[in-house]
C-alpha cells in the first residue's frame, strides 16, 4: 500500500516564488511540504545561456528575507554568481523542499482536502494536504509553433535552455525567432560575436535601462508602478510580453540592433512545407513603432512624478539624458523587409526559437480550479473558487510585480493571510461540532 503522509499546506514548486511561500509559512510555524520535480530553482540552473546576466538590480533579484552583502544598486550580476548567493539563502534557511519529486496529480478528496500523488524523491508517494499553494512557474514548456517540424537538417533548431553560445551555434546566418527581452538580447550577442543575424520582431514595449542617473527597476517602484494592482498593469492575457525590451545593464532598441547590422524583419507567420522559405508579417514598423510608445510612456510618467515634487526635491535629480540606443537609425526607419526570406539564399543554417514558454497543468485534476484558467492556461488571481488551492508566481495575479521576484513575497504574505483565516474558520467549525459538556450522552 502506497504511503500517504498528512501535511496541512503543499506548496507545489521549489522556484522563487515557491521558496518565498515556504519561507512565509516557517516564520509563522505553519506546517507545509515545497514539492520540487527538479532541483531548487532548476530553470536558473538549465535554461539560460552562458553569459546570462540578472536583468534587475541586487535589490529586486533578493530572495525573501537573503542578505548578501551586495549593493542595493549592483546589476548585470552574473548568474553563476546568483546562483551561489542564492544556494548559500537557501542551504541557511532549511526549506522543508523535497527534490527530484514530481507532482503527478492534484485531486480533491470529498472531505474537502487534496490528494498530492506525486513520482521520485524516495518519499512518500502521497500527500493528504489541507491547503495546496501552486506556484509551477509559467516557464515549464518551451513554446515553439508546430511549422518549426518542416524545418530539415541541415538547419540547427535551438531554443532557450539548449542554447548556450555562438560558438555552439552552426557557421552561417541565424534567424532569431522572438523580439521579446531574451530574443533582442540573444540577437545582440550573436551580433557582437560576428554573426549575420536576421531578427523577426514581435509586438513588445521598450524600456530605458536608466534614467535621471538610476535603473530604471528603481524609477519603477518608486513611482508605484511594481505595487500597482493588476488592472493598472494590463492582464497577462492581453500582453504580449510582461518583461520589456531591455538589456541586463545597458538598453536594447530595434535601432541599437539595426545599427551593429541586425537584418529586423516582421512577426515570422510560417514555413513553407518543404522547409525552404520562411514568411514574415508586414509589421516591422508597427513593432518599433509599439516599443518606442512604451518607451516613452514610461518617461513620461517618471517625469510626471518628478515634476509633482517641490523644487528642492526635484533638484535632487539630474536632469535627463537620451539613451543613444534609442536614437533612431535612418535606413532602418526607411527599410521595407522582405515578407518572404530563401533560407538556403541567404545563409540561414540556424533558427533560434526565442519564443517563450508556457505553463504545464497536466497535473490539475480539481474540475472547478482548472476550468478557472484563462485562454492562456494560466491564472488571473491568487484565490480560487476552491477553499484551500491558492496560485503564485504567474504575472498579474495581484500587483504589476506578481510574476516577478520583487513581487512574490507580498504575494506569499497574502496567501499566508488567506490560510490562516481558512484556520479560524476551521477551527471554530470543530469547535461547533464538539459535543457540549451539559450534553446527557455525555454523562
Amino acid at each position: 500500500m502506497e504511503h500517504t503522509e498528512r501535511v496541512e499546506t503543499v506548496v507545489i514548486g521549489g522556484g522563487h516564488a515557491g521558496l518565498a511561500m515556504s519561507h512565509v509559512l516557517q516564520s509563522e510555524g505553519r506546517e507545509h511540504v515545497v514539492l520540487e520535480k527538479a532541483r531548487v530553482l532548476e530553470q536558473w540552473r538549465s535554461a539560460r545561456w552562458d553569459s546570462f546576466r540578472i536583468n534587475s538590480p541586487v535589490a529586486y533579484s533578493r530572495m525573501t528575507g537573503q542578505t548578501d552583502g551586495l549593493p542595493d544598486g549592483t546589476r548585470g550580476v552574473p548568474l553563476r554568481e546568483m546562483v551561489r548567493v542564492w544556494d548559500e539563502y537557501v542551504a541557511r534557511g532549511g526549506f522543508p523542499v523535497r527534490e527530484r519529486t514530481r507532482v503527478h496529480s492534484v485531486e480533491r478528496t470529498p472531505e474537502g482536502r487534496f490528494t498530492v500523488a506525486v513520482r521520485g524523491g524516495g518519499g512518500p508517494r502521497r500527500y493528504d494536504a489541507l491547503n495546496v499553494v501552486a506556484a509551477p512557474g509559467n516557464h515549464q514548456v518551451p513554446r515553439v509553433p508546430g511549422f518549426a517540424d518542416r524545418l530539415g537538417p541541415e538547419v540547427q533548431q535551438l531554443r532557450v535552455g539548449t542554447y548556450t553560445n555562438p560558438a555552439r551555434v552552426r557557421d552561417g546566418a541565424v534567424l532569431v525567432v522572438g523580439g521579446g527581452q531574451t530574443g533582442m538580447q540573444l540577437s545582440e550577442e550573436l551580433a557582437r560575436a560576428g554573426r549575420r543575424v536576421y531578427l523577426a520582431t514581435s509586438r513588445v514595449a521598450g524600456s530605458p535601462r536608466d534614467h535621471r542617473g538610476e535603473d530604471v527597476m528603481f524609477w519603477l517602484d518608486r513611482i508605484g508602478a511594481l505595487a500597482a494592482p493588476r488592472e493598472e498593469c494590463g492582464h497577462p492575457r492581453n500582453r504580449s510580453d510582461p518583461m520589456p525590451i531591455v538589456g541586463h545593464d545597458h538598453p536594447i532598441s530595434h535601432h541599437s540592433l539595426a545599427r551593429m547590422g541586425v537584418r529586423l524583419l516582421g512577426r515570422l507567420s510560417g514555413v513553407s512545407e518543404d522547409g525552404a522559405t520562411a514568411t514574415f508579417g508586414d509589421d516591422l514598423h508597427a513593432n518599433i513603432a509599439f516599443a518606442r510608445r512604451g518607451y516613452e510612456r514610461l518617461v513620461d510618467r517618471i517625469e510626471d512624478w518628478i515634476g509633482a515634487l517641490d523644487p528642492a526635491e526635484r533638484s535632487r535629480y539630474p536632469p535627463p539624458t537620451p539613451e543613444p540606443e534609442w536614437e533612431p537609425h535612418p535606413p532602418l526607419l526607411a527599410s521595407a523587409p522582405p515578407l518572404r526570406l530563401s533560407l538556403r539564399e541567404h545563409g540561414v543554417r540556424a533558427v533560434l526559437w526565442a519564443t517563450g514558454w508556457r505553463t504545464d497543468m497536466s497535473w490539475l485534476r480539481v474540475d472547478e480550479v482548472r476550468r478557472s484558467l484563462g485562454p492562456g492556461g494560466v491564472p488571473d488571481g491568487c484565490e480560487t473558487d476552491v477553499e484551500g488551492f491558492y496560485w503564485l508566481g504567474f504575472d498579474g495575479l495581484r500587483t504589476c510585480a506578481s510574476g516577478t521576484v520583487a513581487g512574490f513575497h507580498s504575494d506569499a504574505s497574502h496567501i499566508a493571510a488567506l490560510l490562516r483565516r481558512g484556520a479560524d474558520r476551521a477551527a471554530r467549525r470543530v469547535a461547533a461540532a464538539a459535543p457540549s459538556s451539559e450534553d446527557p450522552l455525555r454523562r
